[in-house]
């Protein structure tokens, strides 16, 4: 996924989006994925520290070219 240097995590989510809901419409796997339900259940991490402030830049979490970000599942409180 390809985004600005100094782009935000937000900006890296709606990245991700795009590209997921791409790649699903080419292979012809589901049409719709409910994202509102994948970030309550998910977090982005790198290096294993959650990316939780969508606000914060990505150079700030240390986030640089051809890093990879992964999801974790949330715990449950």
């Amino acid at each position: 996924v390809v985004v600005v240097q100094n782009a935000s995590v937000l900006e890296l989510k709606k990245a991700l989006r795009r590209h997921i809901q791409l790649r699903q419409a080419r292979q012809g796997g589901v049409q719709h994925l409910s994202w509102k339900y994948i970030w309550r259940t998910y977090h982005l991490t790198f290096n294993g520290e959650k990316l939780a402030d969508d606000r914060k830049k990505l150079r700030e979490y240390g986030i640089r070219n051809r890093d990879e970000v992964s999801f974790i599942k949330k715990l449950r409180k």
